[in-house]
């Protein structure tokens, strides 16, 4: 609010929008500030974890191709000598059955990030309601008569 109203008089109804303008910018300025806080910090947790996945999906990708002909190979040899084809269907069904796993479990994680900041979300709701009750309170009297 301005500084300069006088001491023992009522403030003018000027002052007071005035006052209610600046409040509402600086309240503004603060909701943005938070906002971008909470999305760094939520954009910086996203970017970790899509790192790690990729990263653990090359290396699975390629222990798992020679993995899998490792068990057919084993297979072929101890349980189905004569059907390699076999062999081949339940090694792919073991690694389908695995990445449908671990896919599962890496959209659980990715679920746990929030794209809408929920600190300035509920700092924003609560600031909606203060503005609304301060709109509806009602004017006292001495503010509605103009001063000379």
């Amino acid at each position: 609010m301005p500084d300069d109203i006088p001491t023992g008089a009522a403030p003018s109804m000027a002052s007071l929008v005035g006052g209610l303008i600046e409040d509402t910018q600086q309240l503004i300025r603060q909701e943005m500030a938070l906002a971008r806080h909470e999305f760094q910090v939520e954009w910086n947790k996203t970017k970790a974890g899509i790192l790690f996945l990729g990263a653990a999906v090359i290396f699975l990708a390629q222990v798992g191709l020679l993995f899998g002909f490792t068990l057919v190979e084993v297979l072929r040899h101890f349980v189905l000598p004569d059907h390699l084809w076999a062999c081949y269907v339940i090694v792919t069904g073991f690694f389908g059955l695995c990445g449908g796993l671990l896919l599962f479990a890496a959209k659980s994680k990715l679920e746990q990030v929030h794209v809408v900041p929920q600190q300035s979300a509920e700092s924003l709701r609560q600031d909606v309601q203060a503005v609304k009750a301060a709109m509806s309170a009602p004017i006292p009297n001495s503010a509605l008569v103009r001063q000379r």
